[in-house]
Order: structure tokens, then sequence, then C-alpha cells
């Protein structure tokens, strides 16, 4: 290899083509899963594939919908004086109040362990908990790396500040333990700043737990902390939401690959099998989930290209499930269990997700949260395969993919929708990037996050891995 590659690709929308699809899709707002704007975006992308020549199915999945309404915490100290609390979020299907919510007493259980709770007056309270947020660097992800490139930034990657309130280190306060001691809703202190606090949808895979909870960010934490220095305090919780029965669609696009054009195909050709392209289509900004505007370009790139000259064939998946608890609806590994002939079908999968992200945080707690200046570190990890790791990183070396660690799987999972493909044994790449700002809801859209060129960059390096993974032979292990 001479060195990294510049600039665009034959066939392949420009930057601000792709700009506008990640538009279009924020302008249907967030898409929590079964909201009308996650259906909007579903029905947009299933004509904007056929339109580009895919055979496009819908498969619908059941889904327990909950979808939050109106929210509002407000407080009546010792003193009798009545105040309303910045609410900076709910916790999603944590339960629900009525209109009117619930009133009672306030008892700070601190971190809400099993022991905070003894000799607390918690039964028929409303609890207040810390919801931590550990201080990591980058080093969580640089010392799985098997590559970083470029290979002189592991150092400094490894020292940035990786605090993340996604990752769920330490876990939540667990509302089923709450539940247990007779709590009757809860309010969570997210360990983080106003602006990064406001619109987490957090912890975004959580079953209903029966306890409505509300998110103040550490500013108002303290303040209600203080408040209750003055004596008892008592707090009104409201938390409304749409709790249903409700069906969702995976939306599958193919392309069939020169294999098509073979009345009798040979495996051992070489390239016989689809390679299975994926991401998921809810979402609540810009960067979380821009994977669908990143597919649809490589699909009709594809789509221009002559069958017999494609390889294999391309299987485009989009799962509407990834904002959710396993429980409440079908993840796409058991999707494809579900569909024994098409997960036969497949060879190998590309995923991709949150491409184009700029870094934002608080310098480790050292400075007011806002932009680094820098591009948020993105991850492209395998699993199945040294052939389509080696493949992987050379794309990633020949692309100038900066600030990229490349990754084994780590445990029973590959990183986001990888995971699926990947415990399916599919030998699987994927692209994932995680940012502090990828859950919240928010004015904007967090569009201010995102970097035009970059989003435009990521999409050519998957592009261009596409076009490699759709001639390589049978990868193997």
């Amino acid at each position: 290899m001479t060195g990294p590659r510049r600039g665009g690709l034959a066939g392949l929308v420009g930057p601000d083509g792709l700009w506008e699809s990640v538009e279009r899709m924020v302008s249907f707002g967030p898409r929590l899963p079964g909201s009308p704007a996650h259906h909007r975006h579903i029905d947009d992308l299933d004509v904007r594939l056929r339109r580009a020549g895919l055979e496009v199915t819908r498969h619908p999945v059941p889904l327990a919908r909950w979808l939050a309404d109106d929210w509002s915490l407000q407080v009546v100290d010792a003193r009798g004086v009545s105040t309303t609390v910045p609410v900076a979020s709910y916790r999603p299907y944590s339960g629900e109040t009525s209109t009117h919510g619930v009133t009672a007493s306030v008892v700070d259980i601190g971190a809400g362990d099993a022991a905070d709770y003894q000799n607390r007056p918690v039964n028929g309270a409303i609890v207040l908990a810390d919801g931590r947020v550990s201080r990591l660097p980058a080093q969580v992800l640089t010392d799985l790396a098997d590559a970083v490139e470029p290979p002189g930034a592991r150092a400094g990657l490894a020292a940035e500040d990786y605090t993340r309130v996604w990752l769920g280190v330490p876990a939540p306060p667990d509302l089923a333990l709450a539940r247990r001691h007779g709590a009757v809703a809860m309010i969570e202190i997210l360990d983080l700043p106003p602006p990064l606090a406001a619109g987490q949808y957090t912890p975004h895979q959580q079953q209903h737990a029966g306890v409505a909870t509300l998110h103040v960010d550490r500013e108002q934490g303290a303040r209600l902390r203080a408040l209750l220095a003055l004596g008892p305090l008592r707090a009104t919780v409201v938390l409304t939401a749409r709790r249903d029965d409700a069906t969702v669609d995976y939306l599958l696009a193919r392309l069939p690959g020169a294999d098509h054009t073979d009345p009798d195909p040979d495996p051992a050709a070489g390239t016989h099998g689809d390679v299975l392209v994926a991401t998921h289509t809810d979402g609540q900004n810009a960067v979380e989930e821009n994977g669908g505007p990143a597919l649809l370009a490589l699909a009709e790139r594809l789509a221009r290209r002559p069958a017999a000259r494609r390889g294999r064939g391309a299987l485009f998946l989009f799962s509407p499930a990834h904002m959710i608890a396993d429980a409440a609806t079908v993840k796409p590994d058991a999707w494809l269990r579900a569909h024994p002939r098409l997960r036969t079908s497949l060879a190998m999968a590309l995923v991709a997700e949150h491409l184009g992200a700029m870094g934002w945080d608080e310098r480790g707690g050292t400075a007011p949260y806002g932009p680094t200046g820098r591009s948020e570190p993105v991850v492209v990890a395998v699993g199945h395969s040294d052939r389509l790791r080696r493949l992987a990183l050379d794309e990633v070396r020949a692309g100038g993919l900066a600030r990229a660690a490349v990754l084994p799987p780590t445990g029973d999972g590959l990183y986001g929708e990888g995971t699926f493909p990947y415990r399916l044994g599919l030998p699987t790449v994927e692209f994932i990037s995680g940012p502090a700002y990828l859950l919240q809801v928010g004015p904007g859209d967090h569009l201010d996050k995102l970097d035009r060129a970059l989003l435009h960059r990521h999409t050519v390096f998957l592009a261009r891995l596409l076009d490699r993974m759709l001639v390589l032979p049978a990868p193997g292990p």
C-alpha cells in the first residue's frame, strides 16, 4: 500500500448528499422504539431503497412499547416553600404515574446498594439515589486494541477522557430493589453537568420496572440534598407514559450478486453467500443512529453496479430494536435464527453505527463540558476471522482512518449491533463510536457535534471495505 487514500469514491453520494439524508432522518424527531418518528424513518428508508432498485421486504416483530409523554418534579421543603426542580430526563421504561403524579417524603439512599436501604423509612417514599458515572480514560479501548491508527496515537488516545454514561459503569441504581423495599418513585442524580445530563435516554435497554424514575443533573442533586439538610422534604414525581403492545418492522433489502446470474453456483468458487450489511433504525439524535443514511448510500452505490460485477450478494438489514430490552422485542440474532434459510445464505457481516462524531467531554472533570476539537475515537472490531481482521486493518490504514482502534471480540459480544451476527458465528466487522452525548435527546438533534466531512470519510471507508468483502473468498477462521 503506497499510503492513505483521500477524497471520495466513484458512485458514492457526496458529503452534502449524505448530510441531507441525516437531516431528513432527524426531521422526523427522535426515533424512540415504536414511536411515530421511528415508523416514519423506517417507511422513508423503505421507499428510498426500493427507488434505488433493491428488493425490499418488511418483517413485523412484537414490541412492548413505552413512550413517555410528560415529566416533572415539584418539592416542598421543611419551611413549606414549594419549588419546581428542573428535570434532566426520565429513565426509560422505569415506570409511570398518573397525570397527578405520586407525592411522598424523600429519603436519601445514597448509592442505592442493598445496604443503603437498611434502617431507612423507604416504604411509601420517593428515594433519592446516586446515578454514578465512572471516570474512565480511553485506555479502556487501547488496552484491548490489536492496533491503533495512526500507531503513534496510542498513548495520547489512552489518556483521553472516556467517561460515558451509556457504558453503565457502575450499574445504575436497581429499580427492582427499590420496589421490593416499597419505594413509590425514584429521583436519580446523574453525575453529569447540566448540558450533558439533559435528555439522556439511559439506561437504554432496561426492562419495565414499575418505579417511575426521573433524572436530575449533579447541580440539582446537590440542591435537593441541601434542602434535605434543612429537614423533611416532600416531592411530587410526574412521569406519564403510553405503554402498550405494538409491532415494529425489520427492514430487509437485497441486492443479488454474481451467483444470482449462475444457475448452478459452485460454493468452492469462493464468493458464494451474501454479505450481511446491518445497522439499526431506532435512535435519539443525528449520531444515534445515522447508520441508516450510511447504509442507504452504500446500497444506492452498489445498485448502480451490474450484478455480474458485484461478487457476492449484499443483504441490508435494518433492525428496529436496539434501544429496548431483549425481553421486550425480538433481537437480530433471534430474528435470524427464526429465518434459517436466510441465516444460511450469509457468509459474513459488516455492521455500522455512529459515523462522523466529534468529541465532547469534561476533560476528566477538569474543564466545562464542551468540544475537544478532536474526532471521537472509533472502534473497528472483528470476530471469527483473522483474514477479515487483516483486511479491515488494511482498509483502516489505506483509508487514513485516524483515531481508530482495531479490537477483538469481548466476552460473547462484538460491540453494538455487531454482537448479533457474531453470536451466530458469522465472521463480522463492526464500525462504531460512542461519544458522551450518544443517547441524548434534545434541540438540534446534536447535528452540531457531527462533522460533515468525517461522516463522509467514514462512509467511504465502509464502502471500500464492503467492496473487498464482496469479492473475498470464504474468510475462514
